[in-house]
């Protein structure tokens, strides 16, 4: 009787007792990339923006450059906003380069004329700490003035500004239509 009861106990038991869990584990690695680049927001491609800006009449009545002044805020008002940029960039310290490119008549200038008008492009890149880190190319450079930019570019707003400044020519303009360009480079770092 005693063998029945301590077989009865222990079934009872094994019963009772819940049997021990056993967990399974998986483990997911995830891993992806974002390839160093820089684009335009609202830009008309995703990478490029672009202005025209209409200077009008370059000359004084007298047929001599107009003043610096004068034509430095004409290019401000008739680029307008067109001027201004927001660029975004995945690097850290993106790469900038600008040239500017002087206004040319193709016409002949004989002595006491000039068909150039050399000007010096400003550009300023304003980063995420408010601050503005400028870059500026006269024309009269043969190559583009390259910097690279001590922190990324401000985040929101606009945060690149493409002014003028420094314009200058020799002598009496000859009569026709000039045209130059500013290219502006803002390049990823690895």
């Amino acid at each position: 009787m005693k063998k029945i009861a301590l077989i009865a106990m222990t079934a009872a038991a094994a019963i009772a007792t819940p049997a021990m869990a056993q967990n399974a584990t998986g483990t997911i690695n995830i891993t992806g990339s974002v390839a160093p680049k820089c684009f335009v927001i609202g830009g008309a491609t995703g990478s490029t923006f672009t202005a025209n800006v209409p200077m009008g009449e370059l000359a004084q009545a007298d047929g001599t450059l107009k003043t610096s002044a004068d034509l430095s805020a004409t290019f401000a008002e008739k680029g307008g906003t067109a001027l201004d940029a927001r660029v975004l960039c995945t690097s850290a310290t993106p790469g900038v380069s600008v040239k500017a490119e002087p206004l040319v008549n193709t016409a002949d200038a004989g002595t006491g004329y000039d068909n150039t008008v050399d000007y010096q492009a400003d550009v300023a890149f304003t980063l995420v700490d408010g601050t503005d880190q400028s870059v500026s190319d006269a024309s009269t450079d043969e190559l583009a003035t390259t910097d690279q930019l001590t922190a990324r570019l401000n985040g929101t707003g606009t945060n690149v500004r493409v002014r003028t400044s420094e314009w200058s020519a020799d002598g009496t303009l000859v009569a026709g239509s000039y045209t130059g360009k500013i290219t502006v480079v803002i390049s990823p770092t690895a």
